[in-house]
C-alpha cells in the first residue's frame, strides 16, 4: 500500500514537470533499439519496438532476392532526403551485411539482404545519401547511407559475379587470329584438367581488377586461358574476402605452328 502511495505521488510530480516542457525528436543511429517497460505490482514486462536492418518484429510487405520492405514504415531516423538535389550515379555492389533502407522522409522502410545485389543510381549533392528506384513502387525511391556504398570506381564481387567475370575475361582474351568461340559447360567433364586460385573480392578500380585477372589467368606458365577452347568454372566464397576459383579446361587451341 505504501508503495502505491509513493507511485501516485511520483506520477503527480512527473505530470507537473511535463506541463512546462516541450518535446523533440532526435535522429537515431541505424539499428538503434528502444523498449517500453510496463510495471505492475513488481512484475516487469518488456515490449521490443526496435526498428532497423533485419528487424524480426516487422512484417514483410514486399520481398525479392535482394531487399525486404516492411508492411508498415518504422521509426523516423532522418528528415528530408527526398528534398535534396541528386545527380546521376552508377555503383553496383553486393551487401556484406543487412543494410537499412529508408523512404524519402527518413522512415525505416526495410533493408538490403546480406548478399543482395544493389545498383545505386543517384547520389546526393548535399549530404551522404544515395538512392535507387523502388522495385515494387513505380516512381518511388529507396534511400541508403553512402557509408555502406563502395566508391564509384571500386569493384566488389561475390562467387556468382566472379564466375561471370572469369567467363567475360576468357571471351575477351580469346585469340583473334584463330576461328574459336569459347564453350562454357554446365558441368565439368571427366577429361578436363583444373587450375585453382584464390581471388580477392574487392578491387580499387578497373585497372587493378584487370591486372589481377591477367596475373592469374594469362601470365601463368602452367595455365593460360587463351590456349584452350572449352571450360567449366566454379567459384566459392572463402574467408576474409577471398574467392576460390576453379577453372576446368580442355580442347587446346590449334594455332597452326
Amino acid at each position: 500500500m505504501k508503495r502505491k502511495v509513493v507511485c501516485v505521488l511520483a506520477t503527480g510530480l512527473i505530470v507537473a514537470s511535463l506541463a512546462g516542457c516541450g518535446t523533440k525528436t532526435e535522429a537515431t543511429d541505424q539499428g538503434a533499439e528502444s523498449s517500453n517497460v510496463v510495471e505492475d505490482d513488481g512484475e516487469e514486462e518488456t515490449e521490443d519496438i526496435s526498428e532497423g536492418a533485419g528487424d524480426t518484429n516487422a512484417s514483410v510487405g514486399a520481398e525479392d532476392e535482394n531487399i525486404v520492405l516492411y508492411d508498415e514504415k518504422g521509426s523516423q531516423d532522418y528528415i528530408g532526403q527526398k528534398d535534396m538535389a541528386f545527380e546521376e550515379k552508377n555503383v553496383s555492389f553486393v551487401a556484406e551485411t543487412d543494410i537499412t533502407l529508408y523512404d524519402g522522409d527518413g522512415y525505416v522502410a526495410g533493408y538490403v539482404k546480406t548478399g543482395g545485389n544493389i545498383t545505386v543510381t543517384e547520389g546526393s549533392l548535399e549530404s551522404t545519401w544515395d538512392r535507387f528506384e523502388n522495385p515494387f513502387v513505380e516512381g518511388d525511391y529507396l534511400y541508403i547511407l553512402r557509408e555502406f556504398v563502395p566508391d564509384e570506381n571500386e569493384i566488389r564481387l561475390n562467387a556468382e559475379t566472379m564466375k561471370q567475370g572469369i567467363e567475360d575475361f576468357i571471351v575477351r582474351w580469346t585469340p583473334v587470329d584463330v576461328d574459336v568461340t569459347p564453350v562454357f559447360l554446365d558441368e565439368k567433364a571427366s577429361d578436363m584438367e583444373v587450375y585453382e586460385c584464390r581471388m580477392d573480392s574487392v578491387y580499387d578500380d578497373e585497372s587493378e581488377y584487370e591486372y589481377w585477372f591477367l596475373e592469374q589467368f594469362l601470365r601463368k606458365d602452367e595455365f593460360k586461358i587463351s590456349d584452350y577452347e572449352t571450360f567449366y568454372i566454379e567459384c566459392e566464397e572463402d574467408t576474409d574476402g577471398w574467392i576460390i576459383c576453379r577453372v576446368y579446361y580442355k580442347d587446346p587451341i590449334d594455332f597452326g605452328y
